[in-house]
């Protein structure tokens, strides 16, 4: 049964139409993106899913009982209370659940009958809920989620309402993960993620039992993490099957199949038409009648429609300077006196494209604003090149006066330029008619985006600075803006966690982490897989040496490169004679410590005789009349399950 049926819905907002019939479901399990242009409904079909808003027209049908987790993108946090504790909140009926289970254990044991068999019904609904919440380790999947999603351990007791806007969004995001549902609706959940996050996210979704509902502008997202793509498209739904390139390539065949349809048809009436009008009066009149109450009654094929707005972004005019554009002097920054990054030396040159990428809090935007000259190092120097004219671009579109409009921003930034200059430029930035004359404090996210970037072109700089400028931009925007940075003559320097946007644009990449800025050669996937390579290495290693740890300094470069997993759902495996040889010849021909490693296997193979044992035990129709005991024994296999995991990961990684 479906979680949700859509259907026909229309909602107006005064005299706009975002949703005109607008239909489709999601069955269990069903991973879909919902992509469209900004302002277009999406986060409206959100809020009509979760009853935050009512249809005109049609209606929204959940199943009964279906639990539906919601996180928006600007969330609102009222709680004053830890961050943990506020994450752990959503934990609230995974807690009830799990007493009401053991209750009802213990009920069984004294019950006879039909009251028996109905609590037995009980016991076992109990269980799948349990199990749709998260299952019973959801107090440690609280701490894996915080780690995952970039909330380190230095956040965990921070009041949640000191957070920053960023901070607080990841917190809702980890406390409707760390819930458990049979439908999460996610709006935008990469926009404050750094790329280890990201990757986190994506895995997470992937292996999630439930549905997920997923708007986002992140393609890289949308291809590795969803099944299927709902296109919102002048208020009406379209479903395409597969991942986000599949429906890109689905879409235009089925625009130039319908094109041809419509085309072949009125090519056909035109004919006809002409056939009728020659010969109505003549010897053939019958046939010409006859053709023509045929063409009334032709069911008419529409002409297929095909969105190309986009905004028209031409690269500024590159003031040519020198081959360095800039250089860093053993450069420091950070913020209050403390360092996020130390003695930084790199060079930036003429026609260069760099990537910063680094975690949250590791210094990739502080870098950017020194090297941009918006704020200044703690140490060091930044040394321009000859003519270095910077444009910069700022994530959260600050210098955007709020009791303006866009038209009143362009004539305040560029006074030389007439009014129909202004207008003309605007107007390939989507800025038309009364949109000129639009409050900025009223500008969605989007709206602000390319406003800011219709500055930023009308300049004359030698190099780009920008700091996450696909953010708040729709998928037609961001690919307007790789189109024009593309073309752009001077260099770029660039902070983004969009993956696809790196990997098309950058040449180099800034890693900024553990205090120090590295240089690598390539896109990102490139130096993904260096790190990758490099960890893997060092891993090798460590076996050939014994098990030897790593220095700390490796060990830190290692974890750049770290993505913590979700929450394991598989059993431990059992090994086996084959894997054991497997494992013997790992780093070199024979086991470190081979007795101990026999040991290892034997408990083992003890534990998991000794959970069957238990497991078997539970079985028995007897075992739930005495709950003292019934209790004992469900602690012993828990407890059993605990150890034989653990010894596993460690015979696996021996």
């Amino acid at each position: 049964m479906s979680l949700v049926i859509f259907e026909g819905v229309k909602k107006h907002f005064a005299a706009h139409e975002v949703l005109a019939g607008a239909t489709f479901r999601i069955d269990p399990g069903q991973k879909l993106g919902l992509v469209g242009r900004n302002g277009g409904g999406k986060t409206t079909i959100l809020r009509l899913l979760v009853g935050e808003e009512q249809p005109d027209w049609g209606s929204v049908t959940l199943r009964k009982g279906v639990r539906v987790r919601h996180v928006e993108q600007r969330p609102k946090v009222a709680a004053a209370t830890t961050v943990r504790e506020f994450v752990e909140s959503g934990l609230v009926e995974l807690r009830t659940a799990l007493r009401d289970y053991e209750e009802s254990g213990e009920q069984l044991g004294v019950l006879e009958g039909e009251a028996l068999e109905r609590e037995l019904e009980r016991h076992d609904a109990l269980l799948h809920e349990i199990e749709a919440l998260g299952g019973f380790d959801g107090e440690r999947r609280v701490e894996e989620v915080l780690s995952g999603i970039g909330l380190h351990e230095g956040f965990w007791e921070r009041d949640v309402n000191t957070l920053s806007g960023g901070e607080r969004s990841r917190a809702c995001l980890a406390k409707a993960l760390v819930a458990g549902s049979e439908l999460l609706l996610l709006d935008e959940p990469t926009n404050h993620l750094d790329l280890a996050g990201i990757e986190w996210l994506e895995e997470w979704i992937k292996l999630q039992q439930g549905a997920v509902l997923i708007v986002s502008h992140d393609r890289r997202l949308l291809n590795n993490a969803v099944d299927s793509i709902l296109e919102l498209e002048r208020g009406a739904l379209t479903r395409y099957p597969g991942n986000y390139d599949q429906y890109l390539r689905i879409k235009e065949e089925r625009y130039a199949a319908d094109l041809r349809a419509y085309e072949n048809q009125q090519d056909f009436i035109r004919k006809e038409d002409a056939f009728v009008r020659q010969h109505m009066g003549s010897h053939r009149v019958t046939e010409a009648k006859g053709r023509q109450k045929k063409l009334e009654a032709l069911v008419r094929v529409a002409k297929p429609f095909h969105d190309v707005r986009r905004p028209v972004i031409r690269p500024p005019a590159a003031e040519r300077g020198g081959e360095t554009v800039l250089e860093a002097r053993d450069l420091s920054g950070g913020y209050g006196g403390t360092a996020t990054f130390e003695d930084a030396n790199f060079r930036v040159a003429r026609s260069e494209r760099i990537g910063i990428v680094g975690r949250n809090g590791a210094g990739p935007t502080t870098l950017l604003k020194i090297l941009a000259g918006r704020m200044q190092p703690l140490a060091g120097e930044v040394a321009l090149g000859h003519k270095a004219q910077v444009g910069y671009y700022d994530q959260d579109t600050s210098a955007l006066r709020d009791d303006g409009t866009p038209y009143y921003e362009m004539r305040r930034a560029f006074p030389q330029l007439e009014d129909q200059e202004i207008r003309d430029h605007l107007a390939r930035f989507l800025f038309r008619g009364v949109e000129l004359d639009s409050p900025i404090a009223g500008l969605s996210g989007g709206e602000r985006a390319r406003l800011c970037l219709a500055k930023l072109v009308l300049g004359r700089p030698s190099w780009l600075a920008m700091d996450e400028p696909t953010n708040h931009l729709d998928l037609a925007a961001r690919t307007a803006l790789e189109e024009m940075l593309s073309a752009f003559e001077g260099s770029l320097v660039v902070v983004s966690h969009d993956r696809e946007f790196l990997d098309g644009l950058c040449n180099v990449i800034l890693e900024v982490d553990g205090g120090r800025v590295l240089r690598h050669e390539g896109n990102y996937t490139e130096w993904r897989a260096k790190k990758q390579a490099q960890r893997d290495s060092e891993r090798e290693a460590a076996r050939a040496k014994g098990g030897k740890p790593q220095p700390k300094a490796a060990q830190k470069q290692a974890a750049t490169v770290a993505i913590a997993p979700p929450p394991a759902k598989a059993a431990p495996t059992k090994p086996t004679a084959a894997a054991t040889d497997e494992a013997r010849a790992q780093g070199g021909k024979q086991v470190r410590n081979p007795l101990a490693f026999a040991k290892l296997e034997a408990r083992i193979m003890e534990l998991e005789k000794q959970l069957t044992a238990a497991r078997d035990e539970l079985e028995r129709p007897e075992a739930w009349r005495d709950p003292a005991k019934l209790k004992e024994t469900q602690m012993r296999a828990a407890e059993l399950e605990q150890e034989l995991s653990e010894l596993n990961d460690k015979w696996a990684n021996w």
